[in-house]
C-alpha cells in the first residue's frame, strides 16, 4: 500500500537541514488519521516527531478543514497550560507535524479510581478556556436536540406540540476537546501526561463533554465510575444538571449510531454497545421518557 506520507528522510530534513532520521513506524490506534512517529537526530539531540494527515469520516467536515483547525488550535494550546503536543510545522491541505509526547494510553494500574480525578481537573481546565483567550475560529456545539430529533423520530414527533423541551444553553461557548475518551489520554508515571487528537475540537456547551467522558467510563468501568467522574467534575467547574441529562441521552445514542465504523473488535464493540444502551435508556428515563 502506498504510504500517505513524503518520504521520511526528507521529512525530518525540512525540520532540520542537518537532521539523521533514526526510526520511522506507524503508529497503531488512530482510526480517524494517518499517523506514523520519526525519530532523527540533530545538533547532538534526539527528537521524536509525529505525522499526522485525517481520513475521510462519515460524519465529518473535509480531512482539510479538520487538519487546519486542529493546527491553529496547537498552535496556541500548550502556551494556555494544555497538555497538548506542540504544532512544528502545518503542510495544507492536511498533513501536521507535532512533538511526540510520551506516555501510554492504557489507564495507570487502579483504573478508574487513578483516572477520575486527573481526567476530572483536565476537563474543567479546558472549560474555563473560550474566545477571549485567543483560540482559532472554531464551530460551536451547544444542541442535543437537533440530531436526537433526527435519530429517535420516535420520541420526537414532528407533529408534537409542544416537544421536549431541553433548556436553553447560557454561554459563553468553553473550549471542548471533543473527543475525549481514554484512548486521547497519555498517561506517564501514574500521571496524566497528555491529550492527543484535536482534530475534533470545537466551542460548546461543557455538558456535552463531560457526557461523553462520563460514556467512556461507563463502558469502561461501570456507571459509578461515570457517576464519580461526574461528582469530581462538579467540584470544579459549574454543572447544569438539567442540561447534562439530554446530552446523558445524546451522547450514547451518538455512540450507538457510529460505533461500528470505529473498527473495534467484535468482544469491545458488544461491550460498548450494551454499556451505551443501558446508558441512554437510563438517561431517557430520568427525563420521564422510558
Amino acid at each position: 500500500m502506498e504510504s500517505p506520507f513524503m518520504d521520511a528522510e526528507a521529512r525530518v530534513l525540512s525540520l532540520d537541514p542537518s537532521a539523521r532520521l533514526l526510526s520511522a513506524e506507524p503508529l497503531a490506534g488512530g482510526v480517524s488519521s494517518h499517523t506514523r512517529r520519526l525519530v532523527f537526530e540533530a545538533g547532538g539531540e534526539v527528537h521524536a516527531v509525529v505525522e499526522r494527515r485525517p481520513k475521510a469520516m462519515p460524519g465529518k467536515p473535509p480531512a482539510a478543514e479538520r487538519a487546519a483547525r486542529e493546527a491553529a488550535l496547537l498552535a496556541r494550546l500548550p502556551d494556555l497550560g494544555i497538555p497538548a503536543p506542540r504544532l512544528r510545522r502545518f503542510e495544507p491541505p492536511d498533513t501536521l507535524v507535532l512533538d511526540f509526547l510520551e506516555g501510554a494510553t492504557d489507564p495507570p494500574p487502579r483504573g478508574a479510581a487513578s483516572v477520575i480525578g486527573p481526567m476530572a481537573a483536565l476537563l474543567a481546565a479546558l472549560h474555563r478556556l473560550g474566545t477571549e483567550h485567543g483560540l482559532p475560529p472554531l464551530r460551536t456545539f451547544t444542541d442535543p436536540l437537533a440530531e436526537l430529533r433526527t435519530w429517535r423520530p420516535d420520541l420526537f414527533p414532528a407533529d408534537a406540540i409542544p416537544g421536549p423541551a431541553c433548556p436553553p444553553f447560557a454561554g459563553p461557548p468553553r473550549l471542548l476537546h471533543g473527543d475525549f475518551w481514554m484512548g486521547n489520554l497519555l498517561w506517564r508515571d501514574g500521571g496524566l501526561a497528555g491529550l492527543l487528537d484535536w482534530e475534533d475540537a470545537c466551542l460548546g456547551d461543557p455538558m456535552a463533554e463531560l457526557a461523553a467522558a462520563c460514556c467512556d467510563l461507563h463502558s469502561r468501568f461501570g456507571a459509578e465510575a461515570a457517576d464519580a467522574l461526574a461528582c469530581a467534575y462538579a467540584a470544579l467547574a459549574p454543572v447544569d444538571r438539567a442540561r447534562l441529562s439530554w446530552w446523558d441521552v445524546y451522547m450514547p445514542t451518538a455512540q450507538l449510531i457510529y460505533m461500528d465504523g470505529w473498527g473495534l473488535p467484535p468482544d469491545d464493540l458488544a461491550r460498548v454497545r450494551a454499556a451505551m444502551t443501558e446508558r441512554r435508556d437510563q438517561a431517557l428515563a430520568s427525563l420521564g421518557m422510558g
